[in-house]
């Protein structure tokens, strides 16, 4: 039971993230920066200085990790940029087609089979895209910009998780989220610099923002996300997601005043269509909690 409380604070705290985001009014880049450096440095603190953690050595699986902060970065970079350009249901909802991608990558680099099902869960997100941006797919002007900028940050996301699954059975949790959280704020800091930005000077409700990223989405999220897959099925949790568009649609309602159109409950309805048919199996098969950890 403490496990089910744990997930489904992860997933509420992962719904606010589109919210605090538009909240900000800080570049992406120097957004991106703030956060992940204040996570590092918390998470650093108490892994190598609390915990006394010796630094991994160098190797291959180590590149991965690294790889995997990479593509962290373009994930957030593409999701906050989208938060910022089109509401904040829209960046949800193009954002639940991840677990698609995820699998789709799985297939391509773990070699898992194709299968009818999973053609079928494919049309379904794909409908669900197409009614979604039917207005929009001129490719041009902010909203459009953003709806795009959401389904990258969804395929970023989903090389995220498979770049760290090369790794994460070398590493602990926590090690495995300070080098991903370090490099991200790295490259966020390279793009500052590039971008001219500056690090300071914003109003309080954007430090309040970086504040709420770190202590929920990163940390409450993230981290709670990851360090839960050893105790829960995997599926279980991937299709649980589908309710964060829910969650951060009626977040986006009471703060932004936003109103969900028809095609929005539409595109909903089609991509979790989609997920339940790509994850059935695994949920109606598989346990809750591993017999290992029961």
């Amino acid at each position: 039971m403490p496990h089910i409380l744990l997930y489904f604070i992860a997933l509420l705290s992962l719904s606010t993230s589109s919210s605090l985001a538009k909240l900000n009014q800080m570049p992406v880049e120097v957004l991106g920066f703030w956060r992940l450096s204040i996570a590092t440095a918390l998470l650093g603190l108490w892994v190598f200085v609390v915990k006394r953690t010796p630094f991994p050595k160098i190797e291959k699986r180590l590149w991965w990790l690294a790889l995997s902060g990479a593509f962290f970065f373009g994930h957030l970079w593409t999701y906050k940029y989208a938060a910022k350009n089109t509401s904040i249901a829209n960046t949800m909802i193009l954002f639940a087609t991840t677990p698609v991608w995820s699998t789709l990558g799985s297939i391509a680099f773990f070699k898992e089979k194709i299968t009818l099902r999973l053609v079928f869960a494919y049309i379904l997100a794909a409908l669900a895209v197409v009614i979604l941006l039917y207005n929009q797919l001129h490719f041009h002007g902010a909203n459009a910009n953003g709806d795009l900028s959401a389904l990258i940050s969804a395929l970023f996301y989903a090389l995220f998780m498979l770049a760290g699954k090369r790794s994460r059975s070398e590493y602990p949790n926590l090690i495995v989220s300070n080098i991903q959280y370090f490099v991200c704020a790295f490259l966020f800091l390279l793009v500052t610099f590039y971008t001219g930005n500056n690090f300071i000077g914003y109003a309080k409700a954007s430090w309040f923002s970086v504040i709420g990223q770190v202590l929920v989405p990163t940390f409450l999220g993230h981290f709670l996300f990851t360090y839960l897959v050893q105790f829960m099925n995997l599926s279980v949790m991937t299709c649980g997601k589908l309710v964060e568009p829910i969650i951060g649609a009626i977040i986006a309602y009471f703060v932004f005043k936003e109103n969900l159109t028809p095609e929005a409950f539409m595109a909903f309805a089609l991509i979790s269509a989609s997920l339940i048919v790509l994850f059935a199996p695994s949920i109606f098969k598989a346990q809750i909690l591993p017999e290992e950890k029961r």
